[in-house]
């Protein structure tokens, strides 16, 4: 083909909606594509041609096409081809007979490495699970056996004998809640009711006297009366009804008191157990509204900035909030928080069961002797 042949091509069609203009600007003919709107056409890599052809595009032929179009090194491959008009160059066919070559034999041997990969991950994955499944069925027959060591029998005697052998209990504790699917084990308002009368009843039999209940969303701060009834119809089951001990509910957020209505007399001094109902409203939110009131203190010069100190934000928190507990236990498979108050757990002891999501009085005095066997160093 000579010179004014090629400068003779104008367009040729590929693909019905493809055109080809050979330019001629240099010694070097170059070949640009475009779309019919005039923008560049993308070149696929030459293992996407695997897509197209053939009786049916199957999933495995798909996935062998991406699989290879992910592996193929095309560093090396132009973006935009060229045309070779001069028939005299053989020794640049050559060349480009042998890099296509040389292709193919990569991409063959990144695709044994990508299968080799695969089979790896999937054998490693499948282990993984039978390891996981292992795990779990180990852990729930282990809590079941625990449940049958540590039975209370709705009986503060045989709880307390499990905590007279310990060697400290305890002064604070704290749990965590969740409300569960209704349709679960234990779900709904009646469930998280259920698990927090019967923590307070471990709790008044272990000779705990302050129980903080925390749930993520308040439910048990909006549902203050049907707790109250609750409680108090479980530690009938506990010490009969004609012994019922004292308790008190505090809500900190609203600073709010509700004792026991059903005792008359003096009840503030016989409480036997104080409950407080916390909240996510109780934790970072807290925090950024005391911030906020020293701060508004300080603008109007109602309080000097150097008298801001720790002691004085630790002071603020333990009125808003509370006391910190010396014990959280939480009730569920792994450690959440929850947005529990971060400033009243910088020296609490931990502790929770893996796979678990029920509240059960294993847990409870299990947590307990973990605490009593921890020891606890504060520095100066």
């Amino acid at each position: 083909m000579t010179m004014t042949e090629a400068q003779a091509i104008d367009t040729k069609y590929l693909n019905g909606n493809t055109k080809m203009i050979v330019e001629n600007d240099t010694d070097e003919k170059i070949t640009n594509l475009t779309t019919s709107t005039g923008s560049n056409f993308h070149i696929p890599p030459p293992a996407a041609s695997r897509m197209k052809g053939g009786s049916a595009n199957t999933k495995r032929r798909t996935v062998h096409a991406i699989s290879n179009s992910i592996f193929v090194d095309n560093r090396n491959i132009n973006a935009t081809p060229k045309i070779i008009q001069d028939n005299n160059n053989n020794n640049k066919n050559a060349a480009s007979s042998s890099s296509s070559n040389t292709f193919w034999k990569n991409e063959n041997t990144n695709y044994f490495k990508f299968t080799f990969y695969k089979i790896v991950l999937a054998v490693l994955f499948f282990m993984f699970g039978i390891f996981r499944y292992c795990q779990l069925q180990y852990n729930k027959s282990k809590l079941k056996i625990l449940d049958l060591l540590y039975n209370p029998s709705n009986t503060p005697q045989l709880i307390r004998q499990d905590v007279v052998k310990l060697n400290k209990i305890p002064s604070r504790l704290a749990a965590i809640l969740e409300v569960k699917p209704i349709g679960d084990v234990g779900g709904g308002l009646k469930g998280i009711l259920n698990d927090a009368s019967e923590l307070v009843c471990w709790t008044i039999s272990a000779g705990v006297k302050h129980l903080s209940l925390y749930d993520y969303d308040g439910v048990l701060q909006k549902n203050t009366d049907e707790l109250r009834n609750a409680i108090y119809e479980h530690l009938s089951i506990y010490y009969g009804p004609a012994n019922v001990p004292n308790f008190a509910i505090r809500i900190p957020h609203f600073n709010k008191i509700l004792y026991n209505t059903k005792v008359k007399g003096d009840i503030k001094s016989k409480v036997a157990i104080e409950v407080s109902l916390l909240s996510n409203r109780d934790g970072r939110e807290t925090i950024v509204d005391l911030t906020r009131t020293m701060a508004e203190l300080c603008s109007n010069k109602e309080l000097n900035v150097n008298d801001i100190t720790v002691d004085l934000v630790d002071t603020e928190l333990k009125q808003l909030v509370g006391q910190e507990p010396d014990l959280l236990l939480y009730f569920g498979p792994s450690l959440d928080l929850q947005g529990y108050p971060p400033w009243h757990i910088r020296l609490t002891e931990f502790f929770w069961e893996e796979d678990n999501n029920q509240v059960t009085y294993s847990v409870f005095i299990r947590g307990l002797k973990q605490y009593a066997g921890c020891k606890v160093n504060v520095g100066k």
